[in-house]
């Protein structure tokens, strides 16, 4: 089914579908936003949202491990130091 879409009041464009109409107003968005729109188009396809849910959780627990004091951070630098010296 072809689709009409005016552009401005003496411009209209056919399009031969609906995915067309779509990907023509998305390539009218910023950077940023196609970006944002990509994800979320990305995002729903995934079907194990049980993955995301997990990691959701472990986030939190890290976060409030941290703000609690359970774990110490450390810098980047001490940390990369102690990995290489275990890998000598």
């Amino acid at each position: 089914m072809a689709y009409v879409y005016c552009i401005n009041s003496t411009e209209t464009l056919v399009m031969g579908s609906q995915l067309e109409l779509l990907e023509a107003e998305a390539l009218k968005l910023s950077a940023g936003d196609r970006a944002a729109l990509a994800q979320l188009l990305l995002s729903s396809l995934d079907e194990d949202t049980g993955i995301e849910d997990s990691w959701d959780i472990e986030t939190a627990r890290r976060i409030a491990d941290i703000e609690n004091g359970v774990v110490q951070l450390i810098p980047l630098s001490d940390a990369l130091a102690k990995v290489r010296a275990a890998l000598k």
